[in-house]
């Protein structure tokens, strides 16, 4: 799973330079930081199901 979030991590640090001459520093920022944010909480911080109360 680490490996897969740094991966994660590192690809969005990569698509926020070329993004970032399209649509600005900032808002590529803001942008792979919520996706590189979803992908963590769908893959690592999501509850589990089968959690007992």
């Amino acid at each position: 799973m680490t490996g897969v979030l740094l991966g994660t991590y590192t690809a969005a640090f990569g698509a926020a330079h070329p993004l970032a001459k399209k649509l600005g520093a900032w808002p590529s920022v803001l942008a792979v930081s919520a996706a590189a944010t979803t992908t963590t909480y769908l893959l690592a911080d999501r509850p589990t199901s089968n959690a007992s109360a």
